[in-house]
């Protein structure tokens, strides 16, 4: 979480703000994706519910239009029958064979009528008396010797008095070697007098397409199970995927009978259903849907699909537009960057053009005015900052003569007076020199060959001083001879290597000065095998030199060392910059190597 919000705080305010917006839009439409498709679940799940509230409903019209053509049926045996004086509806016997004829003929052409009317007619049967019973079957063969006072469905029919009783699908009661029907039963009730008296029963059988035909008209999905169970649960119908009903265990079936409607989630041989059921109103049987999840999630991935696509458009839409958005708002801030830049790196003549004349534009403006102001705070103090520089140069450069002179001196007279040899000579020419040298302060910098000559000078003074103790050794490059270098820079670290290096070990010194280029730059080594430093030493050297630092008592014994190399090293960032400078490194007792780096000027 800490790198994250580094991270961010890193970002600049044109990404913060386009990413923002980004994030912004992306949880939108996350939500909105989330609560679109716990929605359409939700909606899809109540259609699958009402897929079976609507079978239910297609049911019970069904059975209600079946209903009515019953009552119509009746209406026309009434009429067809009566109409032709016909007494097959009373009780007596048949007056002889031509009224027995006469009524088969009518109730012939009534069935003939009947198969046309309903395609899914299996077949009628009229009891009256035992002796007075027709009976006409599209599927199946006739029992002539059947007698129903004694059946259920004819009690149940008698005892509903003028009232159609539905019989659940069964094999037909008046038939042999027929398919399973459902039958429409009613009491043929007297109209001709007051008495409560019945010319018989009817009983018209429909065949299985009926029901078939009710739950096509439902339009459910092919994937969709139905079954239809009667009032004690026992299977009337079913078609479809698992129509067998091998997911109806005793626990499903007593919540079904328990109530009139309601939905349940089933797992099936590790597949998920949602079961929905209600109950049809005329027969109270139970009408079942069983319909997979993934067909109920069919088409809502279909939705999710869309939405993806929609949010993906919005989102490249809403990158475009932010991107732009904030291309234009923070072009001001963009300017200013730019402007901040140029001004870091010392341009001060930079005057920038406000894109807009908002709160931003108004920032850019100001920052020009403050701009010109630094310019001219710049120019009023520059000659001022320049003579302080130069005082402070000849402060610098002036401490580098006295000491020096004072030693070469006490030696020239300690020679002269306990020797009288050639040596003095070469010591008072080489002195002479130098001396010549140090006293021309016009010129800040010099030729690197001049001032190799004057640290040759010291040498071979020192060389004098120490004979065969003392020796030196130059490697310097031809081309870097004229590139120019700081004068008085050389000696005060010759003179370090010889005081603090090699005369402190006490053996046999050795000192060598090379110089190479190195690029763009010029890099001069004075190295020597004197007593060296220890790392802790080293360190504090280092931080004298880079830093103004106090000394404390331990090292004030060294102050000349630090305060010469210190000096040395802010001349040469004075005039060339914080990048250039001198480095020292050492090993306790064994050497010393004062690192100076230089631009290759000439």
């Amino acid at each position: 979480m800490r790198q994250l919000t580094r991270s961010i705080s890193d970002l600049s305010v044109f990404n913060k703000f386009f990413y923002g917006v980004i994030a912004i839009v992306l949880l939108i439409l996350a939500l909105s994706l989330f609560a679109s498709y716990t929605y359409s679940q939700s909606i899809y799940e109540k259609q699958a519910s009402e897929n079976a509230s609507r079978l239910v409903k297609s049911i019970d019209e069904g059975f209600k239009s079946n209903l009515d053509q019953v009552d119509r049926i009746i209406m026309s045996i009434y009429n067809d029958l009566d109409s032709e004086n016909s007494n097959f509806l009373s009780s007596t016997e048949y007056s002889g064979l031509t009224d027995e004829y006469r009524t088969l003929q009518l109730t012939q052409t009534f069935y003939q009528r009947l198969l046309n009317l309903r395609p899914d007619f299996n077949s009628i049967y009229i009891y009256v008396s035992p002796s007075k019973q027709i009976s006409y079957a599209v599927n199946g063969i006739v029992d002539p010797d059947y007698d129903p006072q004694q059946e259920d469905w004819f009690l149940q029919t008698v005892a509903a008095d003028g009232s159609t009783i539905i019989s659940a699908p069964h094999d037909p009661f008046q038939l042999h070697n027929a398919e399973k029907v459902i039958s429409f039963s009613r009491l043929l009730k007297r109209f001709d007098s007051n008495k409560d008296d019945s010319y018989g029963v009817i009983l018209i059988d429909l065949s299985m397409d009926a029901i078939r035909s009710i739950v096509d008209n439902a339009d459910l999905s092919s994937e969709t199970a139905v079954m239809i169970l009667d009032g004690k649960g026992e299977t009337l119908f079913s078609g479809g995927p698992l129509s067998r009903g091998e997911f109806l265990n005793e626990e499903t079936r007593s919540k079904v009978a328990s109530s009139s409607q309601g939905m349940l989630n089933l797992r099936i041989n590790g597949k998920k259903y949602l079961l929905s059921y209600g109950t049809i109103g005329i027969t109270g049987w139970k009408s079942l849907t069983l319909t997979p999840f993934s067909e109920i999630q069919k088409d809502r991935n279909k939705l999710l699909l869309f939405c993806l696509a929609l949010a993906a458009v919005a989102l490249l839409i809403t990158v475009i537009i932010a991107y732009l958005f904030s291309k234009r708002l923070f072009k001001p801030i963009h300017t200013l960057k730019q402007g901040i830049v140029q001004v870091k790196q010392g341009n001060f003549n930079i005057e920038l053009d406000p894109p807009t004349s908002d709160e931003l534009g108004q920032v850019v403006f100001s920052f020009n005015v403050m701009v010109k102001t630094i310019k001219q705070l710049i120019e009023e103090k520059y000659e001022e900052v320049l003579a302080r520089q130069e005082a402070e140069f000849r402060y610098l450069q002036s401490q580098m003569n006295p000491h020096f002179m004072f030693n070469t001196l006490q030696t020239i007279n300690g020679m002269a007076i306990v020797n009288e040899v050639p040596e003095i000579s070469a010591a008072s020419s080489n002195l002479a020199r130098m001396l010549r040298y140090n006293i021309d302060m016009k010129q800040r910098t010099v030729t690197i060959r001049e001032e190799l000559e004057n640290a040759v000078c010291y040498l071979q003074i020192q060389k004098i001083r120490f004979r065969e103790y003392l020796d030196y050794e130059l490697s310097v490059d031809e081309d870097i001879y004229d590139c120019t270098i700081i004068k008085l820079i050389l000696q005060p670290i010759l003179e370090n290597a010889i005081v603090h290096g090699i005369e402190p070990k006490g053996d046999n010194g050795s000192i060598r000065l090379s110089g190479s280029r190195m690029e763009e730059a010029v890099r001069i080594q004075v190295f020597d095998n004197g007593a060296g430093m220890s790392e802790e030493q080293l360190d504090r050297l280092m931080r004298g030199i880079r830093e103004d630092s106090e000394l404390s008592d331990a090292d004030e014994k060294k102050r000349h060392n630090r305060v010469g190399l210190r000096n040395i090293h802010k001349r040469i960032q004075i005039i060339y910059g914080p990048e250039y400078g001198i480095t020292v490194e050492s090993s306790k007792g064994e050497w010393t190597r004062v690192i100076i780096d230089l631009p290759a000027t000439g």
